[in-house]
C-alpha cells in the first residue's frame, strides 16, 4: 500500500503539472487545443527546444514560456518521485541507491562541481538525466530542483528571445 501511495504521489505532480495545468492555462486563455498538445507532446521529447515549436504555431510567446517551465517541473518531480519510491519500498533498489551516492561522495567530478553542475547538464543534456542524476547523487530532492530549473529557465528565456528575434538586440 505504501508502494501505490508513493507512486501515486509522484505520478500526481507529473499529471497535474505535465498535463493538467498546461491545458487548464489553455482552456482558460482561449487557446486551441492541437498547438497546445503539440507543445506539450514536444516539450516532453525536446524540452525547451519546444518553445520554437509553440510558438511557431500560433501560441502566446509568455504561455510557451510558462507551459515548457511548468512541464519540465512535472518531468522532473515525476521521474524523481518514482526513483524515490523504487528506493523506499525495494531492498534491491535502496542498496543500489546507497552504493551511488557512496560513489558520487568519492567521486573527484562531484566533489568538485556537486548539485551546480545540475545547472549546465540540464542546458546540455536534459532533465532525463539530471532527476536521475540528483536522486542517485543523494541529493536533496528541493535542491537539485532549484538548480535543474535554473539551467532550464537560463535555456528557455533564451530560446523564446532568439525565436522572437530580440536576441539580437543583446548581441552585437
Amino acid at each position: 500500500m505504501k508502494n501505490l501511495r508513493l507512486t501515486g504521489r509522484a505520478l500526481g505532480w507529473f499529471v497535474l503539472l505535465a498535463l493538467v495545468l498546461p491545458l487548464a492555462a489553455a482552456y482558460l486563455l482561449r487557446l486551441s487545443p492541437a498547438p497546445v498538445i503539440a507543445l506539450i507532446t514536444s516539450a516532453f521529447l525536446i524540452e525547451y527546444g519546444s518553445i520554437p515549436i509553440g510558438i511557431g504555431l500560433g501560441l502566446p510567446s509568455l504561455y510557451v514560456l510558462c507551459a515548457a517551465t511548468v512541464i519540465e517541473a512535472g518531468i522532473f518531480l515525476g521521474i524523481y518521485g518514482i526513483l524515490d519510491t523504487a528506493g523506499q519500498t525495494s531492498k534491491h533498489v535502496a542498496w543500489f541507491l546507497l552504493k551511488t551516492k557512496m560513489l558520487a561522495e568519492r567521486s573527484k567530478m562531484f566533489d568538485r562541481y556537486g548539485i551546480l553542475g545540475l545547472f549546465p547538464c540540464e542546458i546540455l543534456i536534459g532533465v532525463y538525466l539530471c532527476a536521475p542524476a540528483s536522486r542517485l547523487s543523494g541529493w536533496q530532492r528541493e535542491r537539485a530542483f532549484a538548480v535543474t530549473m535554473a539551467g532550464y529557465c537560463v535555456a528557455a528565456v533564451a530560446t523564446t528571445l532568439a525565436t522572437l528575434g530580440l536576441i539580437r538586440y543583446f548581441i552585437p
